[in-house]
């Protein structure tokens, strides 16, 4: 175990209990992310700008900074996104522009996972879902959410997740490698850009800014993107931001904060900048 004279100033894995069963989940963490375990949460507050921790037995992840918000953690069996998984009469705004409809399956690809949210709801409309997330904190915290959401005693969330299948990488890398697989529909939501208003987001949303900040774009996430789709590439951007590579869509559907490019793959071969 790594002692706070050793730990870096950066993201490390915390204990919250040394002596609770998580230890052994933590370690193989520690191992597959090369960060370190320090003895306790509280104790890592003082060395590090996150913490990644185990809290009423899920994989939590928290700033470190003083008035941030609490922990924030991948829970596909919660009532507020079961609530938006039961209304297939009235589609979220992502299922119209993917253009899926509840109970008919189709691939996608969501290039960008996140905490994985927007890929639960294809999931619960009956889609095949793959996941790509580069950030191996993000890639813990989806899988741990995963294996829960596989034992939820509701069986519409486990049916879900069983359509969901999780991979860590780079996703413009990623999608030239499976350049051969059977995929309808990519969805991508980049990092949004830094907000200029003094609106608070979602705590999520924060968090997630926050600890991928310093990463670059991955280059060519669209063009590739639109190799890969046969039917469509959906990308999330704020209402206001610029199209993604500069390349103009085949039709947007602007919501009020957030908007869904839409790039039909009749016209992937267009490379006109706008």
């Amino acid at each position: 175990m790594t002692s706070p004279e050793q730990a870096p100033a950066k993201c490390t894995i915390a204990l919250a209990d040394p002596e609770a069963a998580a230890i052994d989940v933590l370690s193989a963490l520690a191992a597959q992310t090369g960060l370190p375990i320090l003895p306790a949460a509280t104790a890592a507050k003082d060395y590090c700008q996150f913490i990644l921790f185990f809290h009423n037995a899920r994989l939590s992840l928290q700033s470190t900074d003083e008035g941030a918000a609490g922990a924030v953690c991948v829970d596909f069996d919660n009532a507020s996104l079961q609530y938006r998984q039961r209304r297939p009469m009235q589609p979220e705004a992502l299922l119209k522009a993917a253009g899926v409809k509840h109970g008919q399956s189709c691939q996608v690809l969501d290039a960008t996972a996140g905490f994985g949210l927007d890929a639960f709801l294809f999931a619960s409309a009956g889609a095949q879902v793959i996941l790509i997330e580069r950030s191996a904190i993000l890639h813990a915290m989806l899988a741990d959410g995963l294996a829960r959401g596989a034992m939820s005693a509701d069986d519409k969330v486990r049916s879900a997740v069983a359509r969901m299948r999780l991979l860590h990488g780079d996703s413009a890398a990623m999608m030239l490698e499976q350049g051969k697989m059977p995929v309808d529909i990519v969805y991508l939501d980049p990092m949004f850009p830094e907000r200029k208003k003094s609106a608070k987001v979602k705590k999520n949303m924060a968090l997630l800014q926050k600890l991928l900040h310093s990463e670059a774009q991955a280059e060519h996430l669209l063009a590739n993107a639109l190799q890969l789709a046969n039917k469509r590439v959906v990308v999330k951007r704020p209402r206001h931001a610029p199209f993604l590579e500069e390349r103009k869509p085949s039709f947007s559907q602007e919501g009020k904060s957030s908007r869904f490019d839409v790039y039909l793959c009749t016209e992937n071969a267009k490379t006109a900048k706008s």
